[in-house]
């Protein structure tokens, strides 16, 4: 199979309790920007149970298609039936390069695709580029602690994977008026709960008021400077004035 027989620019849309999660609308808008310098489609790989809702939030965020596996079995996040369900895609449509949200779950997912599919993943990328001579993605990403940007390319293996670190792209705009049911294509989900190794019987979350700090736009941090735990509350008070967190 020569590497010119892969086109399209995937996007791994990844959701939780049935809410799409921030970094999946971040990759939608920089894998537009990718595949307009490509000249092909954009298409969100969405799985989980009962995806309808959020298939349409992704057509108006700026895919150009959504590939919705609907399954029980996909309700929720198993690493097999995750990755089963994506390399079989991915050997049947062929597409040229798929981005996955540096999350915990998409730092266990997208390795585990790149090995079975014998493929390059470039992890924890900061910036993305293409190569319009040889459509090779260009995938920036920190390297010796840190201390200089490495451009690393996937020039001989398709699809050319990368995982894209949360809140280094802008979230894609949205625009309603471009869903369209014609965009979604149901998936057909060859697995059954008996053939998983792995069964999760209960989702159980703390009941502790947990604040993502890679959501806020402002951060104020103490440490041992500050002395005792009353002078951190001085701390508090300046995030109060800042509307940040703390």
């Amino acid at each position: 199979m020569s590497i010119s027989d892969y086109k399209g620019v995937w996007v791994f849309a990844e959701q939780r309790d049935g809410e799409l999660q921030d970094v999946s609308l971040e990759l939608l808008g920089k894998g537009k920007e990718i595949a307009k310098k490509l000249n092909t489609e954009l298409t969100a790989v969405l799985l989980g149970h009962n995806v309808d809702n959020m298939a349409k939030e992704l057509l108006a965020y700026g895919a150009d298609k959504v590939l919705a596996a609907d399954s029980e079995v996909l309700n929720h996040f198993t690493t097999e039936a995750y990755a089963k369900v994506i390399c079989d895609l991915v050997k049947e449509k062929k597409p040229e390069i798929l981005f996955v949200g540096a999350t915990f779950l998409g730092r266990d997912l997208g390795p585990r695709i790149s090995s079975r599919l014998s493929t390059g993943l470039t992890a924890d990328c900061t910036a993305l580029d293409i190569d319009p001579e040889t459509r090779d993605l260009l995938a920036t990403r920190p390297a010796f602690g840190g201390n200089l940007m490495a451009t690393i390319v996937c020039a001989d293996h398709r699809p050319q994977m990368a995982t894209i670190r949360p809140g280094v792209f802008s979230r894609a705009c949205e625009d309603k008026s471009l869903v369209s049911e014609d965009k979604i294509e149901k998936v057909h989900v060859d697995i059954k709960a008996d053939d998983l190794k792995i069964k999760v019987e209960k989702v159980v979350k703390s009941t502790k008021e947990v604040i993502d700090i890679g959501a806020a736009k402002v951060l104020v941090a103490g440490g041992r400077g500050v002395g005792s735990k009353e002078n951190f509350a001085k701390l508090q008070e300046l995030a109060d004035v800042l509307g940040g967190t703390i």
